[in-house]
């Protein structure tokens, strides 16, 4: 029997972000994908001038009501970027739409850099730090482990502050995987810390870093590795299969001609090999 999966965040309408990604990536699958978009802009926040916002928390309430009455959960659910309305909704309701068994993925977007981002602040971190207790993976960046955690310190960290930090994360609030994404190394290149139980043993997946910076590789690496556990991968090679998916996705970008960083990244040539990978899933231990 196929997966139902439940992806929300927000759908910006140009641009290879968010739902733009998620949906095609966690399709692959072969789950049968349900969506909750949190908020509707014309363009993502990166790089665009004046760009539109439609904020979609009181739809949101009124889908989630409807879906309640017609009593669905879903085996797993991924969350994305999401807005402060957005995230407490989901906080009154995601409950009602899993169950224990559900596989819940946060991705607790909200800055990056050593900054959060423009329209989040210190209560948006507070009611993260609620949300997160309900995820069975969690995929921050360095910036965003560092606030929520309170550790400023981290925003300059690598490798070594990383993995203490995955043990901070998975201690404080009591979630299975934790991975830290974007941690710099030496030499060109960038690193994923996990740390997983019951084994509590801490992991480094590297790969290396291109000049350019593009916007929504956070987005992909998070759809693929949840399309990637689903399929019944083990998250470790779930991690390898995202971020080799990534990387062909930024070198695709690369090769073209005229490169707009704001667009996002090329992951269509590289879909042949995503798609045989996660046919390929048969261990199960991701819970």
């Amino acid at each position: 029997m196929r997966s139902q999966v439940l992806v929300s965040q927000d759908l910006s309408c140009f641009g290879q972000v968010s739902l733009q990604t998620a949906l095609p990536l966690i399709s692959a699958s072969g789950a049968n994908v349900s969506t909750l978009p949190t908020a509707l802009l014309s363009t993502h926040t990166g790089g665009f001038a004046e760009n539109t916002y439609l904020d979609l928390s009181l739809e949101m309430a009124r889908i989630i009501t409807h879906w309640q009455k017609l009593k669905l959960n879903f085996d797993g659910v991924y969350l994305g970027y999401l807005g402060l309305k957005p995230l407490k909704e989901l906080q009154k309701s995601l409950s009602t739409l899993t169950t224990p068994k559900t596989l819940v993925l946060i991705d607790p977007v909200m800055g990056d850099n050593g900054h959060l981002y423009h329209g989040f602040d210190q209560e948006y971190v507070n009611a993260m730090k609620e949300l997160i207790q309900r995820a069975k993976i969690l995929t921050p960046n360095l910036t965003e482990a560092a606030f929520l955690l309170d550790q400023p310190q981290l925003l300059n960290g690598g490798i070594k502050e990383a993995s203490i930090a995955v043990k901070q994360l998975q201690e404080r609030f009591g979630i299975p995987f934790i991975l830290i994404t974007g941690v710099p190394l030496a030499n060109d290149q960038i690193a994923v810390v996990g740390c997983q139980k019951p084994t509590g043993e801490i992991w480094v997946k590297t790969q290396t870093r291109f000049p350019a910076s593009y916007f929504g590789t956070g987005d992909i690496f998070a759809a693929a590795l949840f399309a990637a556990v689903i399929s019944g991968h083990s998250i470790q090679l779930s991690c390898d299969i995202a971020l080799e998916l990534l990387h062909m996705a930024i070198r695709a970008r690369q090769e073209e001609s005229q490169s707009d960083p704001r667009v996002g990244l090329n992951y269509n040539s590289a879909l042949p090999k995503f798609l045989k990978q996660l046919a390929q899933g048969e261990t199960n231990d991701r819970r």
